[in-house]
């Protein structure tokens, strides 16, 4: 009994919904009739007026897809360079792997430590630097010695006095100033 209550109430519930939504669905259905009647009187004016634009949009298309064509025409070469490339890395890292492997059974990566020096030393360095560059000339050896001067420490005019030509180096060599015009 109580199936058939059931079963009554879904036939029930069937035509109600059938009434209901049938003339709401007929009506849809006209009216989509009628849009696409219009839509398709007006279509060939609006595409003859939008035909610019196409064709425009057809070309960006064109352009935005040609590089993905040209890498499909040329798949052969990328995949011959990859594996070239690939191959490359592989055999210069097994290299570079027997390289190390050598350096270190023959000991050749051992460097010698580099000197650090303290602030102390550094200082004494510079001192002693400072005092061969401020050593002034009158002091230097050559004038000290009581003998004659040697010829290293005579000037352009001593040797011009002494007739002694040394060809282009004693010559004088006049530079020209620049003008400002």
């Amino acid at each position: 009994m109580a199936d058939n209550n059931s079963n009554a109430a879904l036939a029930w519930a069937w035509t109600i919904g059938w009434w209901i939504c049938y003339p709401i669905g007929v009506v849809v259905w006209y009216l989509a009739v009628v849009v696409l009647f219009i839509l398709n009187l007006l279509y060939r004016p609006v595409a003859f007026l939008l035909q610019p634009f196409v064709y425009l949009g057809r070309f960006i298309l064109a352009c935005l897809v040609f590089p993905f064509t040209l890498a499909a025409r040329l798949e052969t070469i990328y995949i011959y360079l990859g594996v070239a490339a690939i191959v490359g890395l592989l055999g210069g890292l097994f290299m570079r792997g027997i390289y190390n492997t050598v350096k270190s059974i023959l000991h050749l990566d051992a460097r010698p430590e580099p000197k650090l020096r303290s602030a102390k030393q550094y200082r004494e360095e510079k001192r002693k630097q400072k005092m061969k560059v401020e050593l002034p000339p009158l002091l230097s050896p050559g004038h000290l010695s009581p003998g004659p001067l040697s010829p290293g420490y005579l000037s352009l005019s001593d040797s011009a006095r002494k007739g002694k030509q040394k060809g282009l180096l004693a010559q004088t060599i006049m530079e020209e100033e620049d003008s400002d015009f």
